[in-house]
């Protein structure tokens, strides 16, 4: 008699349970009109100012090291320049939408990676490209395929 009153009351309670609504998470404070999309489908965000890594962090509920693993050419960055682009998901291999561009100005491949939100070592090797650092020459056509 015990066993059946207390799976009825169990029946009861996992009914009240499935019929309540349920609560969404605590949001995540994060400012909506900052994060924006790249053409290549990678969520970013321009840094302001006084913006840093942990700030960025602490605004969009992302860990700190996956933003530093996210953003690879500013390892040794704590503090960010007005206009910085910080990529809040992993950036491409290989660029959704261009096979390739020509160069309008002069730039080191790092800055071409984090501009075109690719990963920097397969940018490399699809370019034959030895250092990261290196700088290419305007007018270079630079393969994102």
């Amino acid at each position: 008699m015990k066993r059946i009153a207390l799976l009825t009351l169990i029946a009861m309670n996992a009914g009240r349970l499935l019929a309540e609504p349920i609560q969404p998470a605590k949001a995540i404070k994060k400012e909506s009109t900052r994060i924006l999309i790249h053409e290549n489908r990678v969520r970013f965000v321009i840094a302001s100012k006084t913006d840093s890594y942990y700030k960025i962090a602490k605004q969009t509920g992302i860990k700190l090291s996956q933003l530093h693993h996210y953003n690879e050419s500013f390892k040794e960055k704590d503090m960010l320049i007005e206009g910085d682009i910080i990529y809040l998901d992993p950036r491409r291999i290989k660029s959704k939408n261009k096979k390739s561009i020509v160069l309008k100005q002069s730039m080191s491949v790092r800055e071409l990676a984090q501009q075109e939100a690719l990963k920097l070592k397969p940018l490399m090797r699809r370019n034959a490209i030895s250092s990261a650092d290196e700088q290419l020459p305007c007018g270079r056509e630079v393969f994102l395929r």
